[in-house]
């Protein structure tokens, strides 16, 4: 019996999407999980030397409150420079400007997150997923009188030296 190309496509969409909820709830369980700023990692571990709750914050000013990026991975604590991730902090009645990522990953932690791509809106939910891929357009926008809180992972990187050359307000956390 062969296997039809819309059966294996299907299953590479089910494999892609097994792969991002596990690394999505790998990174929520460090995020929830550590209750120190640092945990040391066995020394046979020599490509990194730390987990953190993050290396650095970025700010930005709205009408009504601060939102905020929380790096928490990047080259500073992974010697890698392909990966990053950040929790984003979306005050209420924030609307972003279109713009584009290479590749870029949202599950929605607390909140709604109304994801704009291509002009075509999709309310995300806690426990959701929101991707995105250049060259679509994305908007992000807040649907919570609360706010939304979101855990973006971008694959490729590059995202922090960006947010670094926007003039955000940057703090360091270690």
């Amino acid at each position: 019996m062969q296997t039809s190309r819309k059966e294996l496509m299907d299953q590479s969409d089910n494999f892609s999407r097994c792969i991002i909820l596990f690394v999505c709830t790998i990174v929520i369980f460090l995020i929830n999980g550590c209750q120190k700023n640092e945990i040391e990692i066995s020394s046979q571990a020599n490509s990194y030397s730390k987990i953190t709750s993050g290396t650095r914050q970025f700010e930005w000013d709205t009408d009504n409150d601060i939102g905020w990026i929380r790096v928490l991975v990047e080259e500073f604590n992974l010697d890698d420079e392909v990966v990053e991730i950040g929790e984003i902090y979306f005050p209420s009645d924030y609307e972003g400007m279109a713009h584009v990522h290479e590749l870029e990953i949202l599950y929605v932690l607390e909140g709604e997150l109304d994801h704009i791509v291509n002009g075509i809106s999709h309310i995300l939910k806690p426990g959701m997923i929101g991707i995105v891929r250049a060259p679509d357009d994305v908007v992000h926008r807040t649907n919570s009188p609360e706010g939304t809180r979101v855990l973006a992972i971008w694959p490729h990187g590059n995202e922090v030296a960006a947010m670094a050359e926007e003039g955000m307000r940057e703090m360091m956390l270690e």
